[in-house]
């Protein structure tokens, strides 16, 4: 008898333990996501003087097609981190791969370019993920992503080019794309982990995929940046700019890689919108900054609003666990 009710104290004591550990990595990640959203509103608010006439004249029809494309490129982001969860040894399903991404991701208004890192390398951690692999996931979703977008750049520029609708100085981003494909083959990998290794002074326990793997996980994330162009030419089309979807996508995916490359702007504010002017070379200079300028206000409204309720749902989730029978050490975990 004595036997048994020490065992029920000690899992009522572990159970304590487990809630409180719950209940602290919920608080750490609502301040995380509080901090996110208070970036993402105070940017909003400094750059109301100059978008907000504009977006009171432009067309809400189209500024809501903007939104929808918008909400389903951050999405198509999010889907493609499940393949390479899995490529580098973990799992993680579709539905807590968008969760985590959306409440991850708005660490990227925060300065410093490794808040996005560490958000959805932690939530990934909560969710079951080993360590090594939920952060070397992160970053590996992140370089193919970018990589997918110079690709869809190099595709687009020389229809661009023909139309005379865009400079060719930007495209020497594009001359990147030789080095990542091959920064991605394992006889390069394997290396770089072993001095990332050696560096944090962590056994990265990692088989880098093959690069035929590598090459296919670029190529999933096409789709998004296809997506995200479309939802920065729906902007255009809102404020009356006559301007073809090549030329507005081509403009986009090289601002955004350029806004990823400067990393201590947050969310690449004013790098992005810089670059897509640049690009942008038959609009007038004015326009192309009032299409960059509400297209930056578009994605934040949709990161901003998917965070929020993404949070939310998570927390729930993670009530739900706890309140199980062994959910606390799940809950912990993921």
């Amino acid at each position: 008898m004595s036997d048994s009710r020490d065992n029920a104290d000690l899992a009522g004591s572990r159970s304590a333990v487990g809630r409180g550990k719950v209940a602290l990595t919920s608080l750490v990640g609502a301040l995380f996501a509080l901090g996110g959203l208070g970036f993402v509103v105070q940017r909003i608010a400094s750059t109301w003087d100059e978008t907000g006439p504009v977006l009171r004249s432009a067309d809400g029809w189209w500024l809501i097609v903007a939104l929808g494309l918008g909400f389903a490129g951050m999405t198509a982001i999010a889907l493609p981190w499940v393949a390479v969860v899995r490529a580098v040894g973990g799992a993680l399903s579709p539905m807590t791969a968008v969760l985590t991404y959306f409440v991850g991701e708005i660490g990227k208004y925060l300065p410093g370019g490794v808040w996005p890192v560490v958000g959805r390398g932690e939530l990934a951690v909560r969710s079951g993920v080993r360590r090594t692999v939920a952060y070397s996931s992160v970053l590996f979703s992140l370089a193919l992503l970018y990589l997918a977008a110079l690709l869809l750049a190099v595709g687009l520029f020389p229809l661009a080019l023909a139309s005379g609708g865009t400079s060719s100085t930007p495209m020497l981003l594009v001359l990147l794309v030789p080095v990542g494909l091959a920064m991605l083959h394992p006889k390069v990998l394997t290396p770089v982990l072993g001095g990332l290794g050696r560096l944090t002074r962590r056994d990265i326990a990692i088989v880098p995929p093959t690069w035929t793997v590598m090459v296919g996980l670029v190529l999933r994330y096409i789709p998004a940046w296809i997506l995200i162009g479309s939802s920065t030419w729906a902007v255009s089309r809102a404020l009356s700019a006559e301007i073809g979807w090549v030329e507005i996508c081509l403009a986009t995916v090289l601002s955004w890689a350029a806004g990823f490359l400067v990393a201590p702007a947050p969310g690449g504010v004013g790098i992005r919108e810089a670059a897509f002017v640049a690009v942008a070379a038959s609009m007038p200079s004015g326009i192309a900054a009032a299409v960059a300028l509400c297209a930056r206000l578009v994605f934040m409204l949709v990161d901003a609003a998917a965070a929020a309720v993404c949070g939310l749902v998570l927390a729930s989730r993670r009530r739900r666990s706890a309140a199980t029978p062994g959910g606390v050490r799940d809950s912990v975990r993921g």
